[in-house]
């Protein structure tokens, strides 16, 4: 339709005036006329509903940016509900294509017919087709792009050398506060039966938001000081896979202090979050999972542990205990000695005294005879020489009592070096037995029990190290430092039992989940023995 009368005389005055229809319909042929067929548009999603699923029509911007980063063009895009169903693109907007997925900021490339809507003057392009492997494309060059810069600066495994701690109870958990994601994990977690915290910090796991919200979430998680970080989300497109291939998003998870495990979702891509994590999982209840077999080994680490102690504490007090048998037997060797070494001496003495005194009976018959002898027959030199007589008996006398002194003097040499030595055994025995009693006395189990450990016994006292081997309704005894708790089992608090457990293998240490079943319980005070 011509707006323009060549007949018209122009040079009359009169004006051509249109009315608002007619310039509407004018450009609505005139763009019909330019567009006649579909075209292709590549540009910038902006401002795509968040609720586009449950929406029937979807209206949003392509723009196009400078060299500045700024938004330069813009111009409306539709997507009707039935051009959704007439050309199957409802899959490129609630999730259900594997790879591709229309979001904000996404660079796409779109089929549409450009449309102008006469009645309101507005015009827009409507779309008709989607061309996912050019928006995959630019993921891809971008991913690659993120990848250079992590290498260049060292970033790719600075996250996966931090050491996991042995016992990483405290968690802090960052996904959909709700989803399914959130209730995966948790039940996973709970289910395990150990004392885990998990501290929940809530952030979106798709869209423009999510690089902000999880790295913020990142930050307030280490200034709690929690053992481990997991982020973890549900199943997804690849599109949605590549908010977590953000460059800032990966710097904040390679940079962090505490180790971060993430649980993305997706079976077959990984995202550059998996690569500078400490390491990665596939689903949530793989991270619960992965951190419950963290615990378990701890758990059977520390049983080993408490068992090699116990029978190196039950081989030090036997032997300790024969060595005190032996020792009680010594005071009672030592006296039978003492006794057999003073029997000794006294008949060493009666020898003693029954030889010189039979010496000096012989010796006093001797010189009998000889004065008999001298009396007799030499009465004349004896009255001659009895200056010299008289002074051989005291002189023999005074050297017979020098014999029997010296002999006196040994006698009692010898009782005072018997009195002497005989008690040294005793007292080296004595220090002996008080040397294994400081030994017994460190090596006492009761001070284990007092740095916080405990003992568990069944009704028939054997030791408890497995929660499968009691059933409902048993009757157990925890020794604790100081006084007992007896315990009846409830259905339902029995946990799994460990390959290669048995009775007797030690003590354990746990901390009691929130909510627990505790049974019935009756306080004994007191302490004990813990040997029957």
């Amino acid at each position: 339709m011509s707006l323009w009368n060549d007949n018209q005389d122009d040079a009359a005055g009169k004006r051509h005036v249109l009315s608002v229809r007619q310039v509407n319909d004018a450009i609505s042929d005139a763009i019909g006329q330019a567009f006649p067929r579909t075209i292709w548009v590549r540009g910038e999603v902006q401002r795509f509903p968040h609720d586009a699923a449950q929406r029937k029509h979807l209206y949003f911007e392509l723009q196009e940016t400078g060299g500045s980063g700024a938004a330069e063009y813009q111009i409306a895009m539709a997507l009707m509900g039935w051009d959704r169903q007439r050309y199957g693109l409802d899959r490129y907007v609630d999730g259900t294509d594997p790879d591709f997925q229309i979001t904000n900021k996404l660079e796409v490339c779109l089929e549409c017919k450009v449309d102008f809507y006469a009645k309101f003057g507005k015009i827009s392009l409507k779309i008709v087709g989607v061309d996912k492997t050019f928006a995959l494309g630019k993921l891809e060059a971008r991913r690659r792009e993120t990848l250079a810069y992590l290498t260049e600066r060292g970033l790719l495994k600075k996250n996966s050398e931090l050491q996991m701690p042995d016992l990483p109870l405290r968690i802090g958990l960052i996904t959909s506060a709700e989803s399914a994601a959130h209730h995966d994990f948790m039940t996973g977690i709970a289910a395990s039966g150990w004392a885990f915290e998990v501290s929940l910090c809530g952030a979106r796991m798709q869209g423009e938001m999510l690089q902000d919200e999880v790295i913020a979430a990142l930050v307030m998680h280490q200034a709690n000081l929690v053992d481990v970080i997991v982020i973890t989300r549900g199943g997804g497109s690849r599109a949605d896979l590549s908010w977590f291939d953000q460059r800032d998003l990966a710097v904040a998870i390679a940079e962090s202090p505490v180790p971060v495990i993430t649980a993305i979702g997706h079976e077959i891509d990984t995202s550059i979050a998996d690569l500078v994590a400490h390491h990665s999982c596939k689903t949530p209840t793989a991270a619960a999972e992965n951190l419950v077999e963290i615990i378990d080994n701890a758990a059977r680490r520390l049983d080993d542990v408490a068992a090699g102690l116990l029978a190196i504490i039950t081989s030090r007090l036997d032997e300790a205990g024969r060595r005190l048998l032996v020792v009680e037997q010594l005071p009672g060797k030592a006296i039978r000695i003492l006794l057999r070494s003073r029997l000794g001496v006294q008949d060493l003495a009666g020898r003693l005294m029954h030889r010189v005194g039979g010496n000096l009976a012989g010796r006093r018959e001797n010189l009998s005879h000889l004065a008999a002898r001298l009396h007799t027959g030499a009465h004349r030199v004896i009255l001659q020489n009895d200056g010299l007589l008289l002074g051989v008996g005291p002189r023999l006398s005074r050297a017979t009592l020098r014999r029997l002194s010296t002999a006196e003097r040994e006698l009692v040499q010898q009782e005072t070096r018997l009195v002497r030595e005989a008690p040294k055994p005793a007292l080296a025995a004595h220090l002996q037995v008080a040397q294994l009693a400081e030994k017994t006395r460190l090596l006492d189990p009761v001070r284990l029990l007092a740095r916080g450990y405990s003992l568990t016994v069944d009704s028939e006292g054997k030791t408890v190290t497995n929660a499968a081997w009691l059933a409902a309704g048993d009757s157990i005894l925890t020794q604790f430092a100081k006084g007992q708790v007896r315990s009846i089992v409830q259905p339902g608090s029995a946990a799994g039992i460990g390959p290669g457990a048995g009775p007797g293998s030690g003590t354990r240490k746990r901390k009691s989940t929130k909510g627990k079943n505790r049974g019935s319980k009756q306080k004994e005070t007191g302490q004990k023995s813990l040997f029957r």
